[in-house]
């Protein structure tokens, strides 16, 4: 992020839409870009589901990613813990 606020156009499910953020461009554009993919990944499935549940469904998937994302984080931020201690006894021993 950065201090300055920027409107961006971008198209999810063929439709245009404005955003303000003050996010890079290219974090908009990937952001927006991941949203599309998803949304049409539910509707190439089925023609039938509406578009709230369409919605309903990207974001819950999107969520589930974040959240994956999010305990791999803390995995790993485990292990460096365990790491910089172990690296640290071993040091403290020479």
């Amino acid at each position: 992020m950065n201090n300055e606020t920027k409107r961006y156009k971008v198209v999810i499910h063929d439709k245009e839409y404005n955003i303000v953020s003050d996010e890079l461009e290219e974090h908009i554009m990937k952001a927006a870009e991941l949203v599309d993919s998803t949304i049409h990944t539910f509707t190439s499935a089925s023609r039938e589901i509406d578009q709230q549940k369409i919605a309903i469904l990207s974001a819950l998937q999107l969520a589930s990613r974040l959240l994956q994302v999010e305990q791999q984080l803390v995995l790993r931020r485990e292990q460096e813990d365990a790491l910089v201690e172990w690296t640290e006894n071993k040091l403290s021993t020479l």
